[in-house]
């Protein structure tokens, strides 16, 4: 039978490369949000005509969009190397859903936000997109951190799953 060249038997944490890749576009999605909001609702410029938007505002924005772009990149990456395998092997499926969730509300509200939303629906959906992402980054972090804990641990997930199946038992 022919070695499986990439297998990684019950292990589901990503490699030392892989977390930079994840932390980094999700920092950039995080501080580029930031900041838009920051300028947005805080910070202005004078005008001719009085206070105007900042210049700033708009780059904010478009390193936003690219730091999103970026990040679906990644997330294509980690699907089927992570999540993928953490689902089959039962391992912190709470946080680890709660994130692909939270995910998945960015990506419609995005959308929405880009192509579909309508200028009475704008602001509430521009809302909706910025809260989720201020929940979204403690909610990854969250998840790194208690996939780490329990591995370290070899405990079981908050479903009372055993995460530690002995190889005997599995063959059986």
């Amino acid at each position: 039978m022919p070695a499986q060249r990439h297998a990684r038997p019950n292990r589901v944490r990503l490699s030392p490369r892989h977390e930079r890749w994840v932390a980094g576009t999700s920092l950039a999605l995080l501080l580029s949000g930031v900041l838009w909001l920051l300028f947005h609702y805080f910070v202005a410029a004078p005008g001719e005509f009085g206070e105007a938007r900042h210049p700033l505002e708009a780059w904010w924005l478009r390193l936003h969009g690219a730091a999103a772009m970026g990040f679906l990149i990644v997330l294509g990456t980690v699907l089927p190397v992570h999540a993928s395998p953490a689902l089959a092997l039962r391992r912190n499926r709470g946080t680890g859903a709660a994130v692909l969730c939270l995910i998945a509300a960015l990506l419609v509200t995005g959308y929405a936000l880009y192509y579909a939303g309508s200028e009475e629906l704008r602001p509430w959906i521009s809302a909706i997109h910025w809260a989720i992402g201020l929940i979204a980054a403690p909610a990854l972090v969250l998840h790194g951190f208690a996939g780490k804990r329990d591995a370290a641990r070899g405990q079981t997930s908050w479903t009372g799953h055993r995460r530690d199946r002995q190889a005997s038992t599995d063959r059986t």
